[in-house]
């Protein structure tokens, strides 16, 4: 019966340690200072303006202006741009309805932008 227990308590051991085998971790290169000018506008501009663009965020978007510089900051203090893209409980998940959230590295910029003062 110990022998069971030993190949079973085995098994398992060896199903967790090795779970990841074969998948690769992502890595990503944020820079060491993030601004909105150089690194925020274009993933804002590649994630966000299918429906917060200057020309459709009044009919798409709730009203939400986040294609300038200002309009964004005002989103990264109250926290709801970060709370958004991670799809933090207590936020609307962006992009919404796809199920979905952006890339992870671009997630990291927003982040740092975030933490580092949001800087143009």
């Amino acid at each position: 019966m110990k022998a069971i227990y030993k190949i079973i308590f085995s098994s398992i051991l060896l199903i967790l340690i090795c779970g990841s085998c074969g998948k690769e971790q992502k890595v990503c290169s944020t820079p060491e200072s993030v601004t909105y000018t150089n690194d925020v506008a274009n993933l804002v501009e590649t994630n966000c303006f299918m429906c917060h663009a200057p020309d459709v965020y009044k009919e798409k978007a709730s009203r939400n202006k986040i294609y300038d510089y200002k309009s964004l900051k005002k989103m990264g203090e109250s926290g709801q741009l970060i709370g958004s893209i991670t799809h933090a409980k207590g936020f609307i998940a962006m992009p919404y309805r796809k199920n979905k959230k952006i890339d992870s590295c671009a997630i990291e910029v927003f982040k740092k932008w975030v933490e580092t003062g949001m800087k143009e």
